[in-house]
């Protein structure tokens, strides 16, 4: 029998996560943009700010020290957002801890959630705390640190005083600065014990905070998470989008992770994020076009879980960005550039932003509603789903490739919610990327 899932609260299970690095938010690359920018957010019906590292980096130029992705980038930035010096301190780069304290009490004031993001499970070389505390990294017998695959110092979680060292810093950040939660960067390779501590720490603090896991050690979820990461799927998307593979894969995709994850879990979905923007080798929106990147928003806020949206999706961004490159060191990447809000496929794409944002606030089917995978959409071409409650239903159809697919229906749609198509005689017309939500 399955353990049941972590309950998350109504703030998160209720919410899409916007994702934002500061360094491709915007070309000023700070809090305070970010900070300015959060009644924009809030009025397209966002309501949690995740905000990837901002604490104090490792400057080190040794390149022994960075990753392969790192100096794969050519931006020739020896600071990197998940290698941290301090985690008790704010980076220059991004502002003062004043300005991290401002912008959560602002988005306080706007009814939004600011989550902070934990880089734990490894540490910059030069980080003062290891000089001080070396019993904090894993050694090999000679005393030399023992490093991660991305060639950072590996923490030792035996050793107590890092974990209360720790778990201080996440105490910190929900006590005195007010944050409402962390995602927890790598969590898989932190015991689940500490984590499990962390959050009882954090509840004493703030009952109604969150823990997030990068990670797919789902059965965490019952006692340390609210949610977690799901590669599996976005990788599916990408190669049901990109790569040509049939759609059908992905409710196979969808069963593995639900098979897995305790029972009631909501998963965290998303296509874009500060990895994959990177990694990818192009923008999904320039791959797939405006109205395929749209369906799989779409269809990642209407699918069980908690969506994830990142920096400039909510403006079609199609930016090539990197998580290495700042203002200082640019390279060959752009940022997103937020003066494009009133360009065609951007106001096109806010609206569509703000009635998910709105369906997923207030619709209790998105929220307790099964998700069914009908057996008569059987074509490679088709995505489609339903989510069901108390005898009503939403209904996702999507083309997910570049031509057009016919789908014969038992009846015609009576009540749209999104969608660009043509429907005649029960026969639905889906376009390339076009796609179709309606209640039933």
């Amino acid at each position: 029998m399955k353990n049941n899932a972590i309950t998350p609260p109504e703030w998160l299970s209720r919410s899409a996560v916007y994702q934002v690095n500061p360094r491709t938010f915007s070309k000023e690359g700070t809090i305070n943009a970010v900070a300015e920018e959060l009644p924009y957010l809030k009025s397209l019906g966002f309501r949690i700010v995740y905000l990837c590292p901002v604490f104090e980096e490792d400057s080190s130029a040794d390149v022994n020290f960075w990753s392969e992705r790192q100096k794969a980038s050519k931006t020739d930035n020896p600071k990197n957002p998940y290698r941290m010096n301090d985690y008790f301190a704010i980076d220059e780069e991004y502002g003062t801890m004043q300005d991290l304290k401002e912008l959560i009490h602002k988005a306080h004031e706007l009814d939004m959630k600011v989550i902070l993001d934990l880089v734990y499970a490894h540490i910059g070389p030069n980080a003062p705390i290891i000089n001080r505390h070396p019993e904090f990294i894993k050694q090999n017998p000679d005393g030399s640190f023992i490093t991660t695959a991305w060639h950072f110092p590996e923490m030792d979680f035996n050793c107590e005083g890092l974990r209360e060292y720790l778990y201080c810093n996440m105490t910190y950040y929900i006590g005195v600065c007010d944050a409402d939660g962390f995602r927890c960067d790598v969590g898989d390779a932190v015991p689940v014990d500490f984590w499990r501590e962390a959050r009882r720490r954090m509840k004493a603090i703030k009952p109604d905070s969150v823990l997030i896991n990068e990670g797919e050690k789902y059965e965490n979820m019952a006692v340390a998470f609210e949610s977690s990461y799901t590669f599996a799927w976005h990788n599916r998307l990408y190669k049901i989008f990109c790569g040509g593979e049939s759609a059908k894969s992905l409710s196979e995709a969808w069963k593995e992770l639900h098979d897995r994850a305790p029972s009631g879990s909501l998963l965290l979905h998303d296509m874009d994020n500060h990895d994959t923007v990177t990694d990818w080798p192009a923008r999904i929106e320039t791959v797939v076009t405006h109205d395929g990147m749209e369906q799989i928003l779409v269809l990642n806020y209407l699918i069980d879980g908690i969506p994830m949206v990142y920096t400039g999706n909510e403006l079609a961004c199609t930016a090539r960005l990197s998580m290495f490159a700042n203002r200082f060191h640019p390279g060959e990447f752009e940022v997103t550039d937020r003066t494009l809000k009133s360009a065609p496929e951007a106001l096109k794409r806010q609206e569509v932003i703000k009635k998910l944002n709105k369906l997923k606030c207030e619709n209790d089917i998105l929220r307790y509603g099964d998700t069914v995978w009908p057996d008569s959409m059987n074509d490679d071409n088709i995505i489609a789903f339903k989510r069901c409650l108390d005898n009503k239903e939403i209904v996702f159809i999507g083309n997910s490739k570049n031509k057009t697919c016919e789908i014969c229906m038992d009846k015609e749609p009576e009540k749209i919610i999104f969608g660009n198509f043509t429907v005649s005689n029960n026969k639905l017309t889906l376009a390339p990327y076009q796609y179709v939500v309606y209640i039933d």
